[in-house]
């Protein structure tokens, strides 16, 4: 459909018609229920101020601190959408897609509510796929305002900005190519500029969730992005490492069944620098690299394999009792992990070290529940292997569901 002329903003409210009287004459229902009504007296006198009315009780939805409430509302919002397109005339509904569009945008840009940044950033991604103009436009003008989000200062807006902007970028949209180019680039800028922590993990966040959404049109920026990468995956902050791993992870998994010979280039370089990481005496290091590990056995196909493979489960064992909580809590998460890549192997020679472990673990209130499902995806991993701890397990798991009782 060809793109209507832009009008001015104009206000949302309906004067003609008081709230109070929209209240009476109609019930609270979902926006989209209030323009279908069968009364065509109804229709007539209260479409317009009754969409306003009802559009004003979404947007206090829209940022009401309730998840499933903000998706709620974000889904009325679609409906509504859809129904004001049906059933307003090109001139109103036009005056009322800009308008909300206006709102939503100001929501993410001015609002100092996060709840509200991330209820409108909700409402914009369920109207990507709303398509009444022009691909182009929308994409430019979608992609203004996620990049408004990631701007924020709250971690939770960025995480959704980042979600959204992968979506706009999934294939076949309008300017996706370019899309996914811009945005790999600032990403990369941010992580390679002066650290500032609220971009460096908005770019891992963009780099992860563009690769899962536009893998093919992501493939091009991966060595560039996996050069750059060790500076959020060392990062001093525990979230923008964890996120950054995931993004390599995400980066593996593009790999796996494209050019062999680049894919093992990248994970040779990968496994070097994760050496060099727990080398080092910094924390940070070390749990960075215990996260690559981690990636390289998920998303790494059989590269980890024979003594690789070896050289983690010692790796593990060797860090199991280290002095800092996030580097044992990983490598416990790591153990089922390993157990998966190869079942035989680590039941023939790693199964008994480990489980005795987690068993002392288990011993401990503030590490049971953790050990508790290493064990468990241990035992999915290796089946009848475990049995013969299970006698000494089941206490544990006794006396577990007796204090949640």
């Amino acid at each position: 459909m060809a793109p209507r002329a832009t009008p001015e903003v104009t206000n949302f409210e309906a004067p003609e018609v008081s709230l109070e009287e929209v209240k009476q004459t109609h019930p609270s229902v979902p926006l989209s229920q209030y323009i279908n009504s069968d009364d065509e007296q109804l229709q007539n006198r209260f479409r317009e101020p009754i969409m306003a009315v009802a559009l004003n009780r979404t947007f206090q939805e829209l940022k009401n601190k309730d998840e499933d409430i903000r998706t709620k509302a974000a889904h009325e919002l679609h409906a509504a959408a859809v129904t004001a397109h049906r059933e307003l005339t090109p001139e109103q509904f036009n005056e009322w897609y800009f308008n909300l569009h206006y709102r939503l945008g100001q929501c993410v840009s001015a609002s100092s509510d996060p709840s509200e940044k991330i209820g409108a950033i909700l409402a914009l991604e369920q109207l990507i796929s709303f398509d009444t103009e022009d691909p182009g436009q929308k994409t430019s003008r979608f992609a203004g305002y996620f990049k408004k989000g990631l701007n924020s200062n709250d971690n939770s807006v960025i995480v959704y900005a980042a979600r959204a902007i992968g979506r706009l970028a999934a294939p076949g949209g309008a300017l996706t190519p370019e899309l996914v180019e811009s945005e790999i680039k600032s990403a990369v800028e941010w992580l390679t500029t002066e650290r500032q922590e609220n971009r460096r993990f908005a770019a891992v966040l963009v780099i992860r969730d563009m690769a899962r959404s536009s893998p093919t049109l992501l493939y091009a920026f991966v060595p560039q992005i996996l050069d750059c990468i060790w500076v959020a995956v060392r990062d001093p902050k525990i979230l923008i490492r964890e996120s950054a791993a995931e993004a390599v992870g995400a980066c593996f998994d593009i790999m796996l069944t494209r050019d062999s010979t680049l894919r093992d280039l990248w994970h040779r370089r990968m496994y070097d620098e994760t050496l060099q990481g727990l080398k080092s005496s910094n924390v940070d290091y070390i749990h960075g690299s215990l996260l690559i590990v981690r990636e390289l056995l998920q998303e790494g196909g059989m590269f980890m394999g024979d003594k690789r493979y070896r050289d983690a489960c010692e790796l593990a064992l060797r860090l199991k009792d280290h002095k800092d909580a996030k580097i044992r809590s990983q490598v416990v998460a790591v153990i089922p992990i390993l157990a998966d890549y190869s079942p035989l192997e680590f039941s023939k020679s790693y199964l008994h070290k480990f489980m005795i472990y987690l068993q002392g673990q288990l011993k401990k209130d503030k590490e049971r529940n953790t050990a508790l499902i290493a064990i468990g995806n241990i035992a999915h991993a290796v089946t009848s292997a475990t049995a013969p701890y299970l006698d000494g397990i089941i206490v544990f798991v006794r006396e577990a569901l007796s204090v949640k009782a």
